[in-house]
């Protein structure tokens, strides 16, 4: 297709204004007909960059196998008609067989084109399915499933389809009615522009198209949320999944509709340009997609993120000013050489902070009394996701670390989380948090996630401190009554070569199996070094571990499976009181430098109490506090905090200023005030009742914006500052939304 984001000359001008008058109108509440002059045009155009993907040959032998097995009856053998699978549905593979034959019939550079063969093959499997009119259980397949698969079939045989066969096709096509939310929406409201299409119905058309675009919008319902990440079926954490759907389709409808009177409006050209690039590339790492956006479809296999370079390479074709952004994107979740993505994003909505560096990519998974952990299991899938919400913490530095790992993982240990050992998933699968005071402060380039967890009895809070070249992960007040131990999973991947142990002055490499390692002072595995700065009970499983499939997805076989697993998790034993855990996590690092950096790792732990969690690094100068209520914080660098609600904080000091970022894990508008014993200047910035000390004054948004974090720097009176006050920093923060 080619590029269409330079457009001139009389025709196109018109075809613009058009476009824009027909957004103004809408946005009044008015959605009138496309104009006669244009709409055959239109229509014209946009079937025309429908049918080129349709319109490619396909491989010729698959075609010839397919024309061989079909039936008098037009099915074909292999094909499980009477099946009632709600996910995998096996009679929809008739529908592929069809498309697939009715491609190789209309190429122009098909060589069975004109075949008599294949068009009694197509028309014979046409009738049969229009006459049978398989239905399944599961409305998605009625609704969406079958005709999103017939629609592209219709269109390329129109012209020869009977009266009787247009009629059973469009009212298969008709089951798909405008409605629902989010990437569902789309969906049926696409089949819906193909059914127009068909119909030469130019006002069914533009009715179709300008409702996927005012789907895309930021919302706090299902769909696109103020921060850029994406949710369905509630307050899910769906990027990758539904989201996943919605960013390629949206992309690729955006380009079909480009230059004509039903042109995507820039506004929301702008909002799937944020939607992909400040969103969804930010859970992936090359073609490795973040598991934890994925909902219940982590229990599919081979789930990645290469459809961003799909959606990329679509929006290079509009008009987006971030072309370079996208073309790194576009190669980068191929595997293919591109700029690296660097930078921390707290997601305010969804409860999950992103940390991207060169060497490595991380998370941070949590859930709140605003958020649901995860799906529900629909279709019998994701039936073991219970705790991947829990605090996962994935680790990605090739992409490969848990890839399709996922039917032998011990699901009771997800790296990141900790939880009740009690041998089997118990309770409700689904559900939204119980405490409120869950998230994250960011201010772009580093972050600090919190989390006050509480489930089932079990609770402890939990801390993620995101730097360079480590990560420090800290839990305390935990606390359970049950009889069976709890563990923190600090990780469950693939076993890549050996694992090398450091304990008590001696080093050595534990052979296959089961292993309790009493206070290690540092760990290795596949180039990530694992520091523990206080002694623990660590346990490593270094072997094989063996699981299948169908017990978190009920489509796939129940067939044996065995991977050698990396498992490193800390055991706080039965019926904790008050328990803690800290480590750090060097990913990227060679085994010779790593006793090196384990005895001086540029990292503090200044506190770790259920009042305050602290971590200082030691080079940036830069401090994150979790205040869990309002205290004060003395740091080894004679700074001294002070803070009047509860809060998180990041805290760095620069020569001449000092910079705060500050964000509400509550999600709720605040005016936060902040003491600290150095002489600052600024808006926002008054003398505290110290001297050389300073009061400090934040507004926390709220809204839409309650969460995200607000960053502010402060000049050092009697030093040049660089500050532009508190309201010019804010605004810049907001405009990144960190």
């Amino acid at each position: 297709m080619p590029a269409r984001k330079a457009c001139c000359g009389p025709t196109v001008f018109a075809v613009l204004l058009l476009a824009a008058v027909s957004s103004a109108a809408v946005a009044a509440g008015d959605e009138p007909p496309l104009a006669p002059d244009s709409s055959a045009r239109d229509l014209a155009v946009i079937r025309g960059r429908i049918l080129t993907p349709l319109l490619e040959p396909g491989d010729a032998a698959s075609v010839r196998r397919l024309i061989d097995a079909i039936r008098p009856d037009g099915t074909w053998p292999e094909v499980d008609y009477e099946g009632r699978s709600r996910s995998a549905w096996a009679a929809c593979n008739h529908l592929s067989h069809l498309g697939t034959l009715a491609r190789a019939y209309k190429s122009p550079k098909s060589k069975l084109r004109g075949d008599a063969r294949l068009k009694k093959a197509v028309f014979a499997a046409l009738d049969h399915w229009l006459e049978h009119d398989y239905q399944n259980p599961n409305w998605w397949w009625n609704q969406i499933g079958v005709p999103r698969t017939l629609a592209p079939t219709l269109l390329l045989l129109d012209g020869e389809l009977s009266d009787a066969q247009r009629a059973k096709g469009l009212a298969i096509l008709g089951r798909a009615k405008i409605g629902m939310t989010g990437q569902n929406l789309v969906w049926v409201t696409e089949i819906t522009a193909k059914r127009g299409l068909l119909e030469n119905d130019p006002d069914l058309v533009a009715q179709a198209y300008r409702r996927i675009a005012d789907e895309i919008r930021v919302t706090t319902a299902e769909g696109i949320q103020p921060d850029f990440s994406f949710h369905q079926h509630g307050p899910v954490l769906y990027s990758h999944g539904y989201g996943a759907a919605f960013v390629l389709d949206c992309s690729r409808i955006a380009t079909q509709v480009a230059g004509t009177g039903l042109a995507f409006p820039p506004e929301k050209i702008d909002i799937l340009t944020r939607l992909i690039l400040d969103g969804h590339q930010w859970f992936a790492r090359g073609s490795a997609c973040d598991y934890g956006a994925s909902g219940r479809q982590i229990a599919r296999k081979g789930q990645t993120a290469r459809y961003l370079s799909g959606a990329a390479r679509a929006m290079l074709e509009l008009p987006t000013e971030r072309d370079d952004e996208f073309r790194a994107l576009a190669e980068r979740s191929l595997d293919r050489p591109a700029p690296p993505l660097v930078g921390n994003r707290h997601f305010w909505r969804s409860d999950t902070m992103a940390h991207h560096r060169e060497a490595y990519y991380t998370s941070a998974r949590m859930y709140s009394t605003r958020t649901a952990n995860t799906d529900m299991p629909c279709n019998s899938e994701g039936l073991t996701s219970h705790h991947v919400a829990d605090g996962c913490n994935l680790i990605f530095r090739t992409g490969g670390e848990y890839r399709d790992l996922f039917p032998v993982w011990d699901w009771q240990k997800v790296p990141g989380t900790t939880v009740v050992q009690t041998g089997r998933l118990e309770g409700a699968l689904r559900r939204q948090g119980v405490r409120d005071f869950v998230g994250g402060v960011s201010d772009g380039t580093y972050g600090l996630a919190a989390f006050d967890f509480a489930r089932d009895g079990l609770v402890a809070r939990k801390a993620w401190f995101f730097f360079d070249r480590q990560f420090v992960c800290l839990g305390t007040g935990i606390a359970c009554e049950a009889d069976h131990p709890v563990a923190t999973t600090v990780n469950q991947c693939f076993l890549r070569g050996e694992v090398t142990v450091s304990s008590r002055q001696k080093t050595s490499t534990p052979s296959p199996g089961d292993h309790a390692i009493d206070a290690p002072a540092w760990m290795h595995h596949d180039s990530i070094a694992y520091v523990f700065p206080e002694p623990a009970a660590i346990h490593l499983h270094n072997g094989a571990q063996t699981g299948n499939w169908q017990m978190l997805n009920q489509r796939y076989s129940d067939e044996a499976i065995t991977h050698d697993v990396f498992t490193l998790w800390i055991d706080h034993g039965k019926r904790p009181q008050g328990a803690t855990y800290a480590y750090l996590v060097a990913p990227g690092m060679a085994l010779a430098d790593v006793a090196d950096y384990a005895a001086e790792p540029g990292v503090s732990i200044v506190v770790n109490d259920p009042q305050i969690q602290a971590v200082r690094h030691e080079e940036r100068n830069l401090t994150g506090v979790a205040f869990y209520a309002a205290g004060t914080l003395a740091a080894p660098n004679d700074l001294s905090l002070a803070v009047d609600a509860p809060c998180l904080l990041l805290v760095r000091e620069l020569p001449d200023r000092l910079r705060v970022a500050a964000a509400n894990p509550r999600n709720e508008a605040l005016t936060l005030h902040v003491a600290v014993n150095r002489p600052l200047e600024g808006e926002g910035v008054e003398a505290g009742a110290d001297e050389g000390a300073s009061r400090i004054t934040l507004e926390l948004p709220g809204g839409m914006d309650a969460g995200r974090s607000v960053t502010g720097e402060f000049g050092k009176r009697g030093s040049p500052s660089t500050a532009g006050g508190v309201r010019g920093l804010v605004a810049a923060q907001s405009a990144g939304y960190h």
